[in-house]
């Protein structure tokens, strides 16, 4: 029965959407091979090949533009299936947020208890990167987001905070250094697809700054990793983090922080959702309270 494949269809429209096994797999929180797998045991049960490899990606075959159609109808299916189902529970289900892990972690927190009482619903806090996110608000998975970045995907986005990026070491640093100086440290950096390094990257490209002559350590894969590893380092390293994310270490000089000269390093974080219901509007006056 096709039921048993509805989890294939879906990875399917995603690898389409990004022209990316690996990006898909982010998306889906899934590794690559399982991806690989899912796409596989779909192609069996079609029989035909779904994919072609190219250098920069993947596209669809012939046969793949074929079955996409009948995909894409599929998915309106489920989506005005899965409204009709939450008509029917008439329940109060949850109020769903998702954030970015550094606004989720460290910016929020303190402001879903206001945003209860605003609704007067329980509301569950889910943290996944940001491309997740777009993909779940697409999906009508949740709510609303906080994300650290703006698409051009149709969706609804409304400026929230303005995020301050710092340079930041476990030894003291001067207040101000220049961009050149930062050859001079060992680095521990974010890995390659996260938004705060493709947002790093940006800002020293246009600074005519290359990133291949610093001297990176090693990568992590979060903001909080990023700060505790920076911190129990035996020796000096330096890295870049949302000034957020380390306050309270600065305070008690556990972390010490340092500006770029001349380079601005403050990035908007936005607010995402498909479309406004009163719930969402009730937060948006808030904010904007």
């Amino acid at each position: 029965m096709v039921i048993k494949y509805l989890d294939k269809i879906y990875t399917f429209l995603v690898i389409n959407r990004e022209s990316s096994f690996s990006k898909a797999s982010k998306i889906l929180g899934i590794s690559q091979p399982a991806v690989t797998q899912q796409i596989r045991i779909l192609e069996n049960f079609l029989g035909v090949s779904l994919f072609e490899r190219k250098k920069n990606g993947v596209i669809l075959t012939k046969e793949g533009q074929n079955f996409l159609k009948i995909a894409l109808e599929f998915e309106e299916f489920l989506k005005e299936f899965d409204t009709k189902v939450n008509k029917f529970k008439n329940v109060d289900t949850p109020f769903l947020i998702g954030a970015s892990p550094t606004v989720g972690n460290y910016n929020l927190p303190e402001c879903i208890k206001y945003f209860k009482t605003l609704i007067n619903k329980e509301i569950n806090l889910i943290i996944k990167s940001n491309d997740s996110l777009f993909e779940d608000i697409k999906n009508s998975a949740i709510d609303m987001a906080f994300v650290t970045k703006k698409k051009n995907n149709g969706l609804n986005y409304v400026e929230w905070l303005e995020d301050e990026l710092v340079v930041f070491s476990n030894k003291p640093l001067p207040p101000t250094i220049e961009m050149e100086d930062l050859k001079n440290y060992k680095m521990i950096c974010r890995e390659p697809d996260s938004s705060t390094r493709d947002f790093i990257k940006k800002v020293f490209e246009e600074n005519k700054f290359e990133c291949d002559v610093l001297n990176i350590l090693s990568v992590v894969h979060n903001s909080t990793a990023l700060k505790f590893t920076v911190m129990n380092a035996p020796e000096q390293v330096v890295s870049i983090i949302s000034k957020m994310v380390i306050k309270d270490e600065l305070k008690e000089k556990k972390l010490f922080a340092s500006k770029i000269k001349g380079i601005n390093l403050k990035r908007k974080t936005y607010i995402v959702f498909k479309e406004k219901t009163k719930d969402i509007e009730a937060i948006l006056s808030f904010i904007r309270s």
